[in-house]
Formats: C-alpha cells, structure tokens, sequence
C-alpha cells in the first residue's frame, strides 16, 4: 500500500466578523484563539481549537454548531481567527482525520481512535501556526503517541497560562 502525498497551503486570516470571505471550496479549516495587536496590526495564534473540512467551508463555517463553544474558549482580549486550506474532495476527509489526530485540538469532540485511510504524507505551508508542517500517518495508526504527546502539550500550556489540571 503505497503511502499517499499531499500538500495543503493554508491561507488566512479571517476574524469571526469576516468569515463570510472564506472560499467556498473544498477543504480543512483551522480555529485559533487569537490575540490581536492594535499597534502593530498583527494576529498572534494562541490556541489551536479546531480542525474541520468540508466540501464548502464557506458555508460550513456561517453557522458551523461548535461556535459557541469556540467563543467560550476564549479570554477578554482574545479572538476568534481562521485559516482555510484547499483539498480535492477525494482526499479531504483522510486529510481532516490526519490533521485532527496529530494536532488534537481541544474542541474537536471525536478523534479518531484509528486512521482509517490508507497512509498519508502531508506538508502543511504558508499560514501554518501551531501546526506540524510535515508528518505522515500509516493505515491503522492508532495515534498513541499523538494522544500522549497532545495531553503533554496541552499541560504545559495550561500550566503556562495558570490553570490547574482537573
């Protein structure tokens, strides 16, 4: 089983109040909380919240169900901000499920247990914080590691932001 290449060019950023200029294309779509810079004019990606695709992220995106809980991730300075990468429809969802399994976002409610596709090598350009820029997951990966390292992760930052586990 020959391992698949993809490459996402992620472009961005649109705040929560001009998503409606998202591309109406197929493709993942990348949640963060942002903090924005008056002075400088300038996007800081803070969290990573959430991964999704879709055939239209455009219309995904108008009145994506998970909204709210986004917006209840956020601090009083901080914002919502999205970034859109393009995916032929045939590869978008093995291209979602792999992103979701090695980021693991803290809002994407159902992660996989196991990769279901067959292998897959992605590199990830341009407007990628926060994100991993190459890694490859082979059929049947249970994420293991990804899981471990994702719970380590998110420790270190709520521990950098103050936050006790519970």
């Amino acid at each position: 089983m020959a391992v698949q290449d993809v490459s996402i060019k992620f472009s961005g950023y649109w705040s929560e109040y001009n998503r409606g200029l998202m591309p109406r294309r197929a493709g993942v779509f990348c949640v963060y909380r942002a903090h924005f810079n008056d002075l400088s004019k300038s996007t800081t990606m803070l969290e990573l919240l959430y991964i999704g695709g879709s055939p239209n992220v455009h219309e995904c995106l108008a009145e994506h169900r998970l909204a709210d809980q986004w917006r209840a991730c956020l601090g009083p300075d901080d914002s919502l901000s999205f970034s859109f990468g393009s995916v032929a429809l045939p590869d978008l969802a093995a291209c979602e499920t792999a992103l979701v399994m090695q980021h693991r976002p803290r809002c994407n409610e159902a992660v996989p247990q196991v990769f279901p596709f067959d292998g897959l090598s992605l590199k990830l350009t341009h407007r990628t914080p926060l994100l991993q820029g190459r890694f490859s997951i082979g059929a049947g990966s249970s994420g293991v590691m990804h899981r471990l390292r994702g719970q380590w992760v998110r420790r270190g930052l709520d521990f950098l932001r103050g936050i006790q586990p519970g």
